[in-house]
């Protein structure tokens, strides 16, 4: 198989399972990164996210924004610095990180089927 035929199959499968994983859990592969990064106990800024997602910020803050709105976190005002914007995630996003953890074993084979693609 010549590597543009492998390259097709990966992206075939990625987006196989970002569509499986919405279905299943009605928010994005971002939205529980962000989710996922957010500790249980404390707050993190948007910069940190942004890292942990590796994209832009603008589109980092729509995400948030969209999580915002599905009421899984809540922003707040820094202490120090009232500029500085912290998010943490609401009892309903914790449900959520629980719920999608649970459910990890499902998205195994599709990971699986990468790897055939892979050598």
């Amino acid at each position: 198989m010549c590597i543009i035929t492998k390259i097709k199959n990966i992206q075939k499968i990625l987006y196989r399972l970002e569509k499986v994983f919405l279905e299943n859990n009605g928010i994005t592969l971002n939205e529980a990164i962000i989710i996922y990064s957010l500790p249980e106990t404390r707050s993190s800024c948007a910069g940190y996210l942004s890292g942990q997602l590796d994209v832009s910020n603008s589109r980092t803050s729509k995400i948030l924004s969209s999580l915002e709105q599905q009421e899984y976190i809540i922003r707040t005002m820094g202490q120090a610095d009232k500029r500085q914007m912290l998010f943490s995630l609401t009892e309903k996003g914790l449900e959520k990180k629980k719920e999608i953890q649970r459910s990890e074993g499902e998205y195994r084979e599709l990971i699986k089927s990468l790897a055939k693609f892979m050598d």
